[in-house]
């Protein structure tokens, strides 16, 4: 049986995103979803997980989430190291940078990929889709923030081919360390990008059938050739 944690879903909601882990657990009958709410100490803490999941929250409790997750830093950068599988989506992607800038104030983040990012709160919301590569997988993402990152991107999860980076002046998106993978990408990522939840199954150590498998494929199939033509 393998263990997939879903860190906090009462706080990193707001998109969906905890669909992401109830359709990975449609995926197979092996896997064996831990719901840790803000309150609770971790799974991964005591070697309790084989995935990691963390989604898009509030401004406000992100910055909770990031004072919750400090004191397993050494942790979270161990298993990373180890090959454990993390995902993060949404704004949750900044809090394992080294900070996120708000006006005057500076938020310290977990430090584990070196970017930082910046909040335009006085701005528009940004808003746009985007195509890019993932070795040879296409991934498809949706984008809806106040918020962007900056730094090399040395470590980038995604390549961007329409549509923009971490933010407008770069093609490269997310962040990538072995089998961490963290994007700007909102709601059901893994669902919008069939490809790669196959990856990441057999990264847990798993069959990578998908549930629905055939209708998921053809509906990413017809949203990749829609997104072609309209970005």
């Amino acid at each position: 049986m393998k263990k997939v944690e879903l860190l906090f879903p009462e706080l990193c909601n707001i998109y969906g995103e905890s669909y992401n882990i109830e359709y990975l657990k449609r995926c197979s009958k092996d896997i064996d979803v831990i719901y840790t709410n803000h309150k609770e100490v971790p799974a991964f803490v005591s070697g309790g997980a084989d995935m990691v999941y963390l989604g898009c929250a509030s401004e406000r409790k992100q910055e909770q989430i990031i004072e919750i997750l400090k004191p397993y830093r050494s942790k979270i950068v161990e298993l990373i190291n180890q090959g454990v599988v993390f995902l993060a989506t949404g704004n949750a992607v900044e809090i394992f940078g080294n900070y996120i800038r708000d006006g005057e104030r500076i938020i310290e983040g977990l430090k584990v990929f070196d970017f930082y990012s910046v909040r335009y709160m006085k701005a528009e919301r940004h808003n746009s889709q985007f195509i890019g590569k993932y070795d040879d997988l296409t991934i498809l993402g949706h984008r809806s923030q106040f918020s962007f990152s900056y730094g090399d991107f040395e470590e980038a999860f995604i390549d961007i081919e329409k549509g923009i980076g971490m933010n407008s002046e770069t093609k490269r998106e997310g962040v990538r360390r072995k089998n961490f993978f963290g994007t700007y990408s909102l709601g059901p990522f893994l669902i919008l990008n069939p490809l790669f939840t196959k990856k990441i199954l057999r990264l847990i150590g798993l069959d990578d059938t998908l549930c629905f498998e055939k209708e998921i494929v053809e509906a990413y199939q017809y949203r990749l050739e829609e997104l072609s033509r309209t970005i």
